[in-house]
């Protein structure tokens, strides 16, 4: 902490010129009242004082009684511009202030400097002096609010979908050319950790700051309700934002859209396996909408916007209930041209690289692969559950955001909460309590998650529990089902087989591609272990 320093001054007395500053480079400033906060970046900050108490300014609807300076040996323009963004987005997450920055600017730095570096050590000053709740740095990274925020650097390659995106909406070459016709929807495909959600969240965000669109009626949306609340949650964070804008295809069915913003479009629903809530209400929606009774969630989007982009992987279906492949792809040609592709292909979220992904499923679909290393990626396979439930312990106390995660390989036993739903050796474990908010509850960190608790979001690490319902048949050489230990109905009821086993390989590769730092696995059946550890490191 030597070369910065934090140097708090009385706002309210106007004696901006007597202020005495360590360093005189640089510096990044807090303007606060307890309430709100303003953070910016000068090169003079006694100038840029006097100027936030203009009629015209920002800041001038604001009594704040204090400005911290931040100043650095080190400071230059460049990097202090990129921690200004930092800054905002960490105490925008952090929520102790209501940050008024209306920044919206998209600057990816890759420089890296002596601030940055410690930037841990300036958190620690920052709260000591109250002006964030969270007392370590790693806890804010770890929130959705942090890593989903639409202030986020974006890399070249989201810039690029971003602004094909823009471009194609104001071309207007998706909108129907004759009376009656559709609009051609832009799908934009990528795999795990590609960066869907932040595109996602950025374009909405620009679409709603932005003239020529923010008075038009935009929604975000999400099948899943876990990571529809955790998308909630940022919205509430950020100025501008609002929400009730991250809704439910069921609340798109019932407006009319300017532009539907899907983002795991996958995991839209039809009536199979939906259960009888559901499908009551696919029946109701689509006869207010005078579709026919076998339409399902995409036609709703389809059919109440102007304008559609959605996100989508196929290879995370995890359910009969998910619109298949074939049926998405025949909806994405209503339109005579067919659909407007865009692609995501950069690997952002997991620190092995772009080779992990496709890695992971040619492991679980047995395609003749070279076993690979992932050089600064924690990926190990463990024989022993309990030392495995020790390690993430050991990792969640150090970084956070560490989870157990498997397949519905044991019953829940909803009725007798007291009772574990899971024994694997000596080690007890629950099932997730809750879905929505389920990463945010620190009481849930021994807890087992599943697939509808975890599709779509992010852990520092994920220890993979592949259950009993996977078994490794040495005479075939195949992996198979034991449906005996499998207790999801949703996917069993009027399910093949080999389409059952394609949801529970496809549910374990999107676990198996949570983990940004690391990811570590345990095999129940021992033959399937051993299969296993041909092409992951041994613990």
């Amino acid at each position: 902490m030597a070369d910065i320093e934090i140097t708090t001054f009385d706002y309210s007395k106007d004696d901006y010129d007597h202020w005495i500053l360590p360093f005189e480079y640089h510096s990044l400033y807090i303007l606060e009242n307890g309430r709100e906060a303003y953070i910016g970046e000068t090169k003079d900050v006694r100038q840029r004082g006097k100027d936030h108490k203009k009629a015209n300014d920002l800041c001038s609807g604001y009594e704040f009684p204090r400005i911290h300076i931040l100043t650095g040996r080190t400071f230059e323009e460049t990097p202090a511009k990129h921690f200004e963004t930092l800054l905002i987005r960490l105490m925008r997450a952090d929520g102790k202030f209501h940050v008024l920055n209306t920044k919206t600017e998209w600057q990816h730095y890759f420089r890296k400097n002596e601030f940055e570096l410690c930037f841990d050590q300036v958190w620690f000053e920052l709260e000591k002096l109250g002006l964030v709740s969270h007392k370590e740095f790693q806890d804010v990274l770890n929130l959705s609010q942090y890593k989903f925020s639409p202030n986020v650097p974006l890399t070249q390659a989201q810039c690029d979908a971003l602004t094909s995106i823009v471009h194609t909406i104001d071309s207007g070459e998706t909108l129907s050319h004759k009376e009656n016709a559709s609009s051609r929807p832009i799908l934009v495909s990528g795999d795990p950790g590609t960066g869907k959600t932040v595109v996602a969240m950025s374009l909405f965000y620009y679409l709603r700051t932005h003239e020529p669109y923010r008075n038009w009626k935009i929604g975000l949306v999400y099948s899943s309700s876990a990571t529809r609340s955790e998308i909630q949650e940022v919205f509430k964070t950020v100025p501008g934002l609002w929400k009730k804008d991250v809704i439910s295809p069921a609340a798109a069915a019932k407006g009319n859209y300017a532009i539907l913003i899907c983002d795991e479009a996958h995991r839209l629903r039809r009536s199979k396996n939906a259960g009888r809530y559901y499908r009551g209400m696919l029946k109701k929606v689509n006869a207010a909408l005078g579709l026919d009774s076998s339409c399902d969630e995409l036609d709703w989007i389809l059919s109440r916007s102007k304008y559609q982009v959605l996100f989508y992987d196929e290879k995370q279906s995890v359910s009969p209930s998910d619109i298949p492949k074939e049926s998405f792809v025949a909806r994405m040609h209503v339109s005579e041209q067919g659909f407007r592709p865009i692609a995501l292909r950069e690997q952002l979220r997991i620190r092995a690289g772009d080779e992990y992904v496709p890695y992971i499923y040619d492991i679980l679909f047995q395609r003749e692969i070279a076993a690979k290393q992932f050089t600064g990626y924690d990926f190990k396979l463990f024989r022993s559950f309990d030392e495995m439930y020790q390690r993430v312990e050991e990792r969640e106390r150090a970084v956070g955001l560490c989870r157990l995660c498997g397949g519905y390989a044991w019953k829940w036993n909803k009725d007798t909460p007291d009772i574990p739903d899971i024994q694997i050796q000596n080690t007890s474990v629950w099932w997730n309590t809750q879905t929505s908010g389920w990463l945010r509850n620190p009481e849930a960190k021994a807890e087992m998650g599943s697939i509808y608790t975890l599709s779509g979001l992010d852990l520092n690490y994920a220890a993979v529990v592949i259950g009993p319902e996977l078994y490794y048949d040495a005479g075939s050489g195949c992996i198979k089902v034991d449906i005996s230990h499998f207790y999801d109905n949703s996917v069993k009821a009027n399910t093949s087989e080999e389409e059952i086993k394609r949801f529970i390989l496809n549910t374990y590769a999107v676990l198996m591609t949570r983990g940004i730092l690391g990811t570590y696995v345990y095999v129940c059946d021992e033959a399937l272990r051993l299969y296993f550890q041909r092409y992951i490191p041994l613990a």
